[in-house]
């Protein structure tokens, strides 16, 4: 691995129609960047494009976080531990391979731009976030990391420094003074508040463009009919239009939780021969455990 590439890491549990785009779009802009896949034996098959790390080898990363853990979201604990141990187990990884910088992006982004040199123009920081969460994460220094799940213990177990207990969101969601979830964004809300100077937001506009929160959040753009981000194409990059000015900003990913999974594949463009015959086979794979699991 070349020193100066920055490695990209995925954590998915399970296997998703959507997951044979995002790596093929990623591979694209990326080509030459290592990445890494910490996944589970239902995607074990996405070996051949890059590397593929058992989940379960990290299992134990996680077991502090399990002991103090108490679930308070409407969300249930299936969806929402996993969020949150996902760091725990980054980290461990990253220790594990020696690895003091990376970056992490969520399984539902679609990269367009080289994020080695994207993260080159970024000013200091430790790590990142867009907007209200770290979907998209350039983590510059494993120490940041470290820090980020120690503050996660210290707020299930009260340790978090009481001077700052009052801007604490966790704190407010659990003396029901908020009607929030507790998720891994109410962690790097509070993370902020105690290291103020180690998260950067990347979804503000720069003169390298900026990082989507969600192809849903419009705030400041203009949008479709249907609540999306109206998205303008040159040389296959993705611009949105700024309201105010009717300025076009260039984006160098996308995201597309929740229902913009729906229009995820319009906004893919590293269509070849290779990626059509690997989806081909991913459905297949998907359609045999949808029978074999019907069958049980």
């Amino acid at each position: 691995m070349a020193v100066n590439l920055l490695p990209i890491i995925l954590i998915h549990n399970g296997n998703s129609w959507y997951l044979p785009y995002t790596i093929f779009q990623l591979k694209k802009s990326n080509p030459n960047t290592p990445i890494y896949l910490i996944g589970d034996n239902t995607t074990n098959h996405y070996r051949t494009l890059l590397k593929h790390i058992p989940i379960s080898s990290y299992e134990n990363s996680t077991n502090l976080l399990n002991s103090v853990y108490f679930h308070k979201s409407s969300l249930g604990k299936d969806f929402e531990f996993p969020c949150i141990s996902r760091w725990f187990i980054l980290y461990a990884f990253m220790k594990e391979q020696n690895l003091s910088r990376c970056v992490y992006l969520d399984s539902d982004i679609l990269v367009y731009s080289d994020l080695t040199e994207a993260q080159a123009k970024f000013p200091y920081h430790g790590m990142t976030w867009a907007g209200f969460s770290a979907h998209n994460n350039f983590i510059a220094e494993i120490g940041i990391l470290e820090d980020f799940t120690n503050n996660i213990i210290d707020l299930y177990t009260n340790q978090f420094p009481e001077e700052l207990l009052e801007k604490s969101l966790f704190h407010k969601i659990v003396t029901n003074k908020s009607k929030m979830n507790i998720s891994d964004m109410t962690f790097f809300h509070d993370f902020n508040i105690r290291y103020p100077k180690s998260l950067l937001d990347i979804s503000q506009p720069t003169m390298l463009g900026t990082f989507d929160r969600s192809i849903e959040d419009t705030r400041g753009y203009i949008g479709t009919k249907d609540g999306f981000k109206k998205v303008v194409w040159k040389s296959n990059k993705p611009f949105c239009i700024e309201i105010e000015q009717h300025k076009e900003i260039p984006f160098c990913t996308l995201h597309f939780q929740g229902r913009g999974k729906q229009i995820l594949k319009a906004h893919f463009k590293a269509f070849s021969y290779s990626f059509f015959l690997f989806k081909t086979y991913n459905d297949l794979l998907m359609f045999l455990s949808r029978v074999i699991k019907r069958l049980r």
